[in-house]
């Protein structure tokens, strides 16, 4: 099915007419007033990620940035999402890509809720992460952990 209409699909499904992605294939939607999603979609990928910015990155320490690199292997604690840093935003972000072939509205509307859940425990945890480890390790601007390649989706 074709990604715009799955997505004008999934927007009437949650009370949204005509919901379509700008010319950049992106669209975004704020969730219960709090869960911004950007959805974007890669034509020549055939993919659709999923993608929230969940919180500041700048004041987690090197232990806490540790602990999301090992929450995000494989997907294993993330429901098959990844946790990432987006240096120029300082955010870290929580995102999923989907194979835009297997998406139907029904789909879609199934992968955002498991999204927005996944969203509101890592808010939760990073915001734990932040006060559970002594900010006195935070990582500097030459890090190893410092990741820049996140700058390609957005």
């Amino acid at each position: 099915m074709e990604w715009t209409t799955t997505m004008e699909r999934f927007g009437a499904s949650i009370g949204i007419d005509h919901l379509a992605p700008d010319t950049g294939n992106c669209c975004s939607l704020l969730f219960d007033s709090q869960d911004e999603i950007t959805f974007t979609h890669d034509e020549e990928d055939r993919s659709l990620l999923l993608y929230s910015e969940i919180g500041s990155a700048s004041g987690l320490s090197r232990e806490a940035c540790l602990t999301l690199l090992k929450a995000s292997l494989l997907g294993a604690e993330t429901g098959g999402a990844a946790l990432s840093i987006h240096d120029r935003l300082d955010q870290v972000v929580l995102w999923k890509r989907y194979d835009d072939n297997t998406l139907t509205a029904d789909t879609m509307k199934d992968a955002v809720n498991s999204f927005l859940a996944q969203i509101s425990f890592w808010k939760k945890r990073l915001a734990e992460l932040a006060t559970e480890y002594e900010t006195e390790n935070t990582p500097g601007e030459n890090s190893a952990i410092t990741m820049d390649n996140f700058g390609m989706f957005v």
